[in-house]
């Protein structure tokens, strides 16, 4: 990668309009582009997390700085680390699984532990809490990757068995996955 730094730059703000546009701009005054990004709306606050490369050898230190007016301006905290490098994507089997029930403790970590020990990667991983507060339903919707050699028989069956012993329903998925 010559003399280009990758970097992971993260944050969290009570939500409001323009931080997205205040971050954007730190990145493009200071000659950063924005290879790829994810924000999400988290009980009323905005998370992201921006991968830029920046050809003008920076480090940490350098990067943070440039975020310094605009956190104390917007509240924001921002977090910076550097990328070793890209890491190549997995290849292997796509699959969705929707886990939702009365909402307790543990329901991610029963699920979590269980993929981590079958090596089935989480690629994304999204919950809720839905219904009314006398009848709060949980809501997990993750995706996960099965690498093409990976010797997993039978992980649908005890997802569903675990799902049962947590009190919950699961839904699994097989999907198609394409380049964004």
């Amino acid at each position: 990668m010559g003399n280009e730094n990758l970097f992971a730059v993260t944050l969290i703000a009570s939500d409001r309009p323009g931080i997205v546009a205040g971050v954007s701009k730190v990145f493009y005054e200071n000659n950063f582009n924005i290879e790829d990004s994810s924000s999400k709306l988290l009980q009323g606050f905005f998370s992201a997390i921006f991968i830029v490369n920046c050809k003008d050898g920076r480090s940490v230190d350098d990067v943070k700085q440039l975020f310094v007016k605009l956190e104390s301006d917007m509240g924001i905290e921002v977090y910076v680390q550097t990328m070793n490098e890209s890491v190549p994507m997995q290849e292997g089997e796509h699959y969705v699984i929707s886990v939702y029930g009365a909402d307790k403790s543990g329901i991610v970590n029963s699920i979590a532990e269980y993929l981590s020990e079958k090596k089935i990667n989480i690629m994304d991983l999204q919950t809720k809490v839905a219904g009314s507060d006398a009848s709060p339903i949980y809501i997990m919707v993750l995706e996960v990757i099965i690498e093409n050699d990976a010797d997993v028989k039978g992980w649908e069956e005890d997802l569903k068995n675990i799902s049962r012993d947590l009190g919950t329903d699961v839904n699994i998925r097989h999907i198609e996955t394409y380049e964004f």
